[in-house]
């Protein structure tokens, strides 16, 4: 079956376009077509600019984020950029429906899984383990209600706090490596920062593995983990993974072993079943030192991690990204 037209719709300068050329290339299909955000939104669009954000039948419409990354991940107003995405795909739908084209990644499972008060709400009413609310006793995590280009999180254990600027103009900054402070500081952080979405969900003694302590992320491609890495969330410029065996995999593996590393894949897997409608998906998992693992994140827009196919330690020796794992797939037209 030959490779349907497929089109990605990104900012102007947003870096995923090159990212999406070179995938082509990886996969050797046919280059994408790119269109703006803004010719799919401006209502008072010129000729030009609503001919560029016309879709034809039978294309695959890959939506990269509407609002761009920011470097200092300052995450205030959070809930209106939601709404400003919600209304946004709304428009896109409607005009790739229209053309008998369609998304890669359906509205609603993106808007659940980038609401995360109902994800995890949903997610947990089906049996997925995720973090709860936690005991008072327990200082937790905080974290944004709805998710962003520019996210953060902070814990009990040296997990930075990205800068947040309230609607107020108060700045919040922790710095990497940095203790959380007390129960005290935290609960006046919630309060602060209530308005824009923060909330706190449970804590527990992540896993550590070499130095550091790690989440799991997996790609799923179509269903199956296609892809993973460990997560140092310390670092302040999280890194691209490229391929061959990770080492916090092998440091996973030797202390846990085949099985609980089966439950993570399972568990990434599973997740995957409850956001129908997206090709790519993103799975952060955070486990504990004993045998309890919980979803911590969904991506809709897929798991920026170039490595081999197949998740470790079962991969083969071709590294190809996770986008380039996408546009294969299409290709044989699953």
């Amino acid at each position: 079956m030959s490779t349907p037209s497929w089109v990605v719709v990104a900012l102007e300068d947003e870096p995923a376009r090159a990212e999406w050329s070179r995938a082509a290339q990886d996969a050797d299909v046919p280059p994408p077509r790119f269109v703006a955000w803004s010719a799919v939104l401006d209502s008072q669009a010129d000729s030009e600019a609503d001919s560029e954000a016309e879709f034809g039948p039978g294309e695959v419409v890959f939506a990269e984020r509407l609002h761009p990354r920011v470097t200092g991940n300052p995450v205030g107003g959070q809930r209106a950029r939601y709404a400003e995405l919600q209304a946004a795909l709304g428009q896109l739908d409607a005009r790739v429906r229209k053309a008998g084209a369609r998304l890669a990644a359906a509205v609603e499972p993106t808007l659940l899984a980038l609401d995360r008060a109902k994800r995890d709400e949903f997610l947990s009413q089906n049996g997925v383990p995720v973090l709860g609310l936690p005991d008072p006793a327990v200082r937790g995590i905080l974290r944004p209600r709805f998710a962003g280009s520019d996210d953060w999180l902070i814990d009990g254990w040296r997990t930075r706090l990205y800068r947040h600027r309230s609607r107020t103009g108060y700045e919040v900054w922790r710095a990497p490596g940095d203790a959380a402070g007390s129960r005290n500081e935290l609960d006046e952080l919630v309060e602060l920062l209530a308005d824009d979405g923060i909330h706190r969900v449970g804590s527990l003694h992540r896993v550590h593995l070499g130095n550091a302590f790690y989440d799991i992320r997996f790609a799923v491609v179509d269903g199956k983990a296609t892809h993973a890495a460990g997560i140092n969330r310390e670092q302040v410029v999280l890194r691209e993974w490229y391929g061959g065996r990770r080492p916090e995999i092998e440091a996973f593996l030797a202390r846990f072993g085949m099985e609980r590393w089966e439950q993570l894949v399972a568990l990434a897997e599973r997740t995957a079943t409850y956001f129908p409608g997206i090709r790519s998906l993103g799975v952060d998992l955070i486990m504990d030192n004993s045998d309890s693992q919980y979803v911590l994140d969904v991506d809709p827009f897929g798991a920026s991690l170039p490595g081999l196919l197949g998740a470790p330690p079962n991969a083969s020796r071709e590294p190809i990204s996770v986008r380039a794992a996408v546009l294969r797939s299409l290709s044989v037209g699953s």
